[in-house]
């Protein structure tokens, strides 16, 4: 079950991570908004990205709850 929580950890620090840099890059296309860029293929690409992040935080953490509980 050690292995079970350490690749929970190991996702779930990947999935914020992911999160960190999904938030870095919503603040690009903010600023690139203003100077008048087109952003809706870059917003939906940070849309993905962010769910796949978030997904992967979550199931890092569920992976850790179940290595703890069945410890």
């Amino acid at each position: 079950m050690q292995y079970m929580i350490y690749a929970g950890v190991v996702l779930a620090v990947l999935g914020l991570a992911g999160l960190g840099f999904c938030i870095r890059m919503a603040t690009g296309v903010k600023r690139d908004a203003e100077a008048g860029k087109d952003t809706t293929d870059r917003m939906q690409m940070l849309v993905a990205l962010n769910t796949a992040a978030l997904g992967t935080a979550f199931i890092g953490l569920a992976l850790v709850m179940v290595g703890v509980l069945m410890s």
